[in-house]
């Protein structure tokens, strides 16, 4: 019986999107590792992983067993799951859980720029046969942006067209051809006379089976072509793959103060922006002592940019990126690099020396992305902002003025290991986890406590970060820049081509510019100082490690706690205590209890780290369990949108797509065992059986 249901479950999950649920009375099996005690379980488990069917459900539904299952093939369409009381006089939980299908999306019109139809000869005459040099003369920064802004909009509206997007009209796919054309609708043609009574039903499926084989092999086909001409066109290749994976609603309803379901696009936008800046600390000023300060040595300042490495920049922009607020396309600049870079070289060169920076470099459109838990949170999103390209441009530049005086001077100690130069993810796990390893090695107690700072970019404080860079000794002319370009700044929120208002933004460096990541390390630098234990950072993400073998080492540990707490409080940022977490390490470790602001923090068995697991034995079988588990779920999404079964197709998606997370930081947590050797295999090999 259980085999028919098992093959019955294959044969529908390879035509269906499915989601089966009841009492599978598998007691033995263990979800978090996958594993199961008897043959009949691990069958079960083998059928569910060959199939790419997910099991759901994370609480106990009977007693400390979880007998009551949620399968579904497409692991997006049930969220939400809450296990609650029984059901009279039944010892089974009762769970509720909500199935997402697309809905029918909103015909939101919006209009781009159709660029096959463009004429850019007659923009770069337009754009080049003003004389800059002579315009730009004797003009503040603003007004000579304005008008070089003001030109090439006006330039790019009468040379390049605009098309409307609208959701009446889809893009035919590159499978049709005239022959299927004419099968779909010999299919139609049959469906009325079988409903009218002409033909039987089996003569109508006959026709239906042989236009779902002739569509089959015709995406195929469309599929093992695209693969082939990826090394000229890679774009339409991976465009076809992108849309096969895309999440159609991003921002689904989203759920407001008073508990009110928000649907409509705007409203949307205007909760999310109210959010966003309800998250930033109070605006505070920098003294006229600091500006004065930082005002001093401009004469003395060398030129930062010139023309050429400007024409270098713009010819070297994505063409596939999204344009800032002043509505200037990279694709626009990119064809006109050899027109605008002199005039963009004069504007560059003023705004630093005078400080002024034009008002459309300090917008940003913002773009909520979804982090975890709740899509119906706003608190869920995080802002990432699209800022104007030609202000990324210069904030390339004055990054790398920036970067030459840290480095040059050693002002960034070693701690840091995001947004640095050669260090990242997988250095921050092995240089950290290496002493921790030794430690526990030798026979002794350690303790990890995970950190958390709340809303970290968005609390940044930018009095304190200007004091931070006269401090290092970065020069006054580019801390004064710094500061102008962080004051007065405003964004609005864009859901769907909707906005909501600008709103002022108060503190914070912008998530999504060039500037950001390198003011932050500048900011966060001197967290580590007077800590005795191992503290190392990746961006907001902190860990503290010492050994805990007696009182006196727990109460440095402590002291280190307090330290940081400190320091917190003095750069007016926010420890979200909940999140910190405490992870107890050794057979003879006391587990002791830490305190941060009087707040216990409570411990952990396994906490995520920088993405990967890391449990109190140092056992990596879990991390293992995750990352074939989302392998597998990607794999099942290419099985499932992907026709061709070809090796041209399947291998470039499986090494693109799959791979990667089977071998991320796999240097650090290198497999121990063969049970966990055998699970990433056996991805490789579901892969291996799709060709």
């Amino acid at each position: 019986m259980d085999a028919l249901f098992l093959d019955q479950m294959a044969k529908l999950s390879r035509k269906h999107d499915i989601v089966l649920m009841g009492d599978f009375n598998y007691p033995d099996i263990c979800w978090e590792s996958l594993s199961g005690k008897s043959h009949k379980s691990n069958k079960f488990l083998s059928s569910l992983a060959d199939n790419f069917i997910y099991q759901k459900v994370e609480e106990k539904t009977r007693g400390l067993a979880i007998l009551n299952l949620i399968l579904t093939n497409r692991e997006e369409m049930v969220e939400e799951i809450r296990v609650s009381g029984t059901l009279g006089g039944s010892d089974h939980a009762i769970f509720k859980f909500w199935i997402i299908r697309e809905g029918k999306p909103e015909r939101t019109q919006t209009s781009k720029l159709d660029f096959r139809r463009a004429d850019f000869d007659g923009l770069r005459r337009r754009v080049g046969r003003i004389k800059w040099l002579n315009v730009l003369k004797d003009r503040t920064v603003q007004e000579g942006w304005d008008t070089l802004r003001n030109a090439i909009l006006e330039a790019q509206s009468l040379t390049i067209p605009q098309r409307k997007k609208n959701g009446k009209h889809l893009k035919r796919p590159g499978w049709i051809n005239p022959k299927l054309k004419n099968l779909l609708k010999r299919k139609k043609e049959m469906f009325k006379k079988w409903k009218e009574g002409y033909i039987s039903k089996e003569e109508y499926n006959v026709v239906c089976t042989n236009c779902r084989a002739s569509i089959r092999k015709a995406k195929a086909r469309n599929e093992l072509r695209l693969a082939r001409e990826t090394k000229n066109n890679k774009k339409g290749f991976w465009g076809y793959v992108k849309s096969k994976r895309k999440v159609k609603e991003a921002i689904g309803c989203l759920q407001s103060e008073n508990g009110e379901l928000i649907k409509n696009d705007i409203e949307k936008a205007e909760l999310l922006n109210s959010y966003f800046v309800s998250v930033f600390s109070k605006k505070d000023s920098v003294t006229a002592t600091d500006l004065r300060c930082a005002s001093e040595g401009i004469r003395e300042s060398k030129h930062i940019i010139e023309t050429e490495r400007v024409r270098e920049y713009l010819a070297n922009l994505n063409e596939f990126k999204s344009p800032g607020p002043d509505g200037l396309h990279p694709r626009v600049l990119k064809e006109l690099a050899g027109v605008i870079a002199e005039p963009l070289a004069v504007i560059f060169e003023n705004s630093w020396r005078t400080g002024e920076v034009p008002d459309d470099w300090r917008r940003a459109n913002v773009v909520p992305i979804f982090k975890k838990g709740k899509k119906a949170d706003p608190g869920n999103y995080r802002p990432v902002s699209l800022t104007s390209i030609p202000g990324k441009i210069f904030e390339q530049r004055i990054k790398q003025h920036v970067c030459q005086h840290l480095d040059g001077n050693s002002v960034i100690n070693r701690s840091p290991h995001g947004f640095v130069t050669n260090k990242s993810c997988q250095t921050n796990l092995i240089s950290f986890y290496d002493k921790i390893t030794e430690w526990v090695d030798q026979g002794n107690a350690v303790d990890i406590v995970y950190l958390d700072f709340s809303k970290a970019f968005d609390k940044v404080s930018h009095t304190i970060l200007i004091e931070k860079m006269i401090k290092y000794g970065i020069d006054k002319v580019t801390v004064r820049w710094v500061h102008n370009w962080l004051s007065d700044r405003t964004q609005r929120v864009v859901i769907n081509g909707c906005t909501s208002n600008w709103k002022k933004v108060s503190s914070g460096v912008p998530q999504g510019s060039v500037l950001g990541p390198v003011m932050f390390n500048i900011f966060i630098n001197d967290l580590d100082e007077g800590v005795e234990g191992k503290l190392i950072k990746f961006a907001d993400d902190t860990k503290l490690g010492g050994v805990a073998n007696t009182r006196e080492e727990r109460e440095r540990i402590q002291k280190d706690l307090e330290k940081l707490e400190q320091w917190a409080a003095t750069n007016r940022m926010v420890f979200n205590k909940e999140k910190c977490k405490v992870l107890h390490l050794g057979k003879k470790n006391e587990k002791n209890t830490y305190r941060m602001g009087g707040i216990r923090l409570s411990s952990s068995t396994c906490e995520k780290d920088l993405g990967v697991l890391v449990d109190h034995r140092l056992n990596m079988s879990q991390q293992c369990e995750a990352a074939a588990k989302k392998a597998n779920t990607i794999l099942g999404c290419i099985k499932r949108s992907i026709e061709s079964r070809s090796r041209e197709v399947i291998l470039p998606l499986y090494s693109a797509l799959v791979r990667p997370h089977l071998e991320y930081c796999v240097q650090f947590w290198a497999l121990q065992f063969k049970k966990d050797t055998y699970k990433l295999e056996q991805v490789q090999r579901r892969a291996t059986k799709m060709v």
